[in-house]
């Protein structure tokens, strides 16, 4: 950590690391000097990617959230004999009173974003809230609930390359087909009554649907009932085998034979496209337009409601706010609050524990935080199921020759995670150029 300038012709450039506790106090100083001098808000459309207060509280809410949680708070033993040449520690054992910090940093953005800064976006149609406009238009435009956002179009164009040709079908006019999502992903999503699919007695993996069978009416008749009656986050992320593309109305499937499989190079490995942030406006054909600038959102509300309610169960399990800012995010979803539903969790800890990280698991899905939450959490050895990012992971059966065969759990990759990888290694150049420089764990 340089908090000066250095001659880089000097002799005497090789320096220690510093300990996590000394890294996090340095950021956060400084992010408290900087934020009151930033503008709350930038409406200037050339200037939408700098930072502002709001952004300065969030870094630092979630900085102190990391810090706190287990990976950098004792968690990970074999980080806590890591020791510089002068005997200096760089990681303390477990401090509870960290989480305190967390959550009056959080709890310093969340006052700032309910100032009227930000709001969960929701629409309403014909007066009546429709959580699937909400959820589909949230990423498709600037908005109330982006706290900080890359104004960069790097979307693509449906005729050329991106994400949106790459989450469309090859069946639609020259799709590419590759985004795909995991079962274990596609298993998390709640049904439509709230509940788990292990919870819900309308879950079943028996047959296909029937007329009336699909009370949310987003379904087809003749659905594999796995994905009948979820939740409608499900149905904004996730484009399964048999359901008809929002252009063209044409029924698109993933086994041999139809035009996604997995005979191109081009193909969801899983048997499930992602369908999360694509624009549902372009079209490589015809007048259709074929591209649609939205913005790339680093951070939004959501997240931070979630993260706050993290931050005060591990303080205090009582806190009444906590199944209030997780039923806020349950309610823009559409989905019943556990309030309501769940009413024996409340107040315990590891129960609302489970219930705050199944909620992040859903409404963040694919937005590039699960990948850090698993490793703070130190759960990323677990099975693959339970959050590990290691072992088997599931999808259709993309070998399937018959569209019946389809239909069956299939592992398509055996995925590595050893718990080294919970701390990734300094390069190896650096290393050697210092006498001062320690590695990480198990490398």
């Amino acid at each position: 950590m340089i908090d000066k300038s250095i001659d880089p012709s000097g002799s005497d450039i090789d320096f220690e690391r510093n300990s996590i506790d000394e890294v996090v106090d340095f950021i956060s100083n400084e992010l408290t000097a900087v934020a009151n001098e930033l503008d709350e808000f930038i409406t200037d459309q050339n200037y939408l990617a700098l930072p502002t207060k709001g952004v300065a509280l969030a870094v630092k809410a979630k900085l102190h959230l990391y810090a706190a949680s287990p990976l950098f708070n004792g968690g990970y033993q074999e980080s806590l004999a890591l020791t510089n040449p002068s005997g200096k520690k760089l990681f303390s054992a477990a401090d509870p009173s960290k989480w305190n910090k967390a959550e009056a940093a959080l709890k310093e953005f969340i006052d700032f974003a309910n100032s009227g800064k930000y709001q969960l976006y929701k629409v309403n149609t014909n007066g009546v809230y429709d959580p699937d406009k909400s959820l589909y238009e949230l990423f498709m435009s600037y908005n109330s609930e982006i706290i900080w956002a890359n104004p960069n179009q790097s979307w693509g164009a449906i005729n050329g390359e991106g994400v949106d040709r790459r989450s469309t079908p090859r069946s639609e006019n020259a799709g590419f087909a590759c985004i795909a999502v995991t079962q274990e992903l596609v298993d998390d999503f709640f049904m439509n009554d709230g509940l788990s699919i292990e919870e819900s007695p309308k879950y079943s993996e028996q047959g296909f649907s029937v007329a009336g069978e699909d009370v949310t009416g987003r379904t087809e008749v003749g659905t594999y009932k796995m994905w009948v009656n979820r939740e409608p986050r499900f149905y904004q992320t996730v484009f399964y085998h048999g359901r008809k593309w929002h252009l063209t109305n044409r029924v698109v499937k993933f086994n041999r034979g139809n035009g996604n499989d997995n005979t191109a190079a081009d193909h969801p490995w899983s048997g499930y496209l992602l369908y999360k942030r694509i624009s549902r406006n372009v079209h490589n054909q015809g007048s259709f337009p074929k591209s649609h600038y939205r913005p790339s959102i680093i951070f939004r509300l959501a997240e931070f409601y979630l993260l706050y309610a993290e931050a005060m169960n591990e303080v205090n399990p009582s806190n009444p706010l906590i199944l209030e800012y997780i039923d806020k995010i349950r309610e823009r979803a559409g989905i019943p609050k556990l309030k309501d539903i769940k009413p024996q969790i409340i107040g315990n800890k590891d129960l609302q524990r489970e219930a705050i990280r199944a909620e992040m698991r859903v409404e963040l899905a694919t937005e590039g935080q699960r990948y850090f939450d698993v490793r703070r959490w130190m759960i990323a050895e677990n099975e693959a199921g339970k959050g590990g990012q290691g072992g088997l992971f599931y999808g259709m059966n993309m070998g399937a020759t018959t569209e019946s065969d389809f239909f069956k759990r299939t592992s398509y990759e055996n995925r590595a995670f050893t718990r080294e990888m919970y701390l990734y290694p300094i390069p190896l150049n650096e290393i050697q150029k210092s006498k001062k420089l320690v590695q990480n764990p198990g490398w």
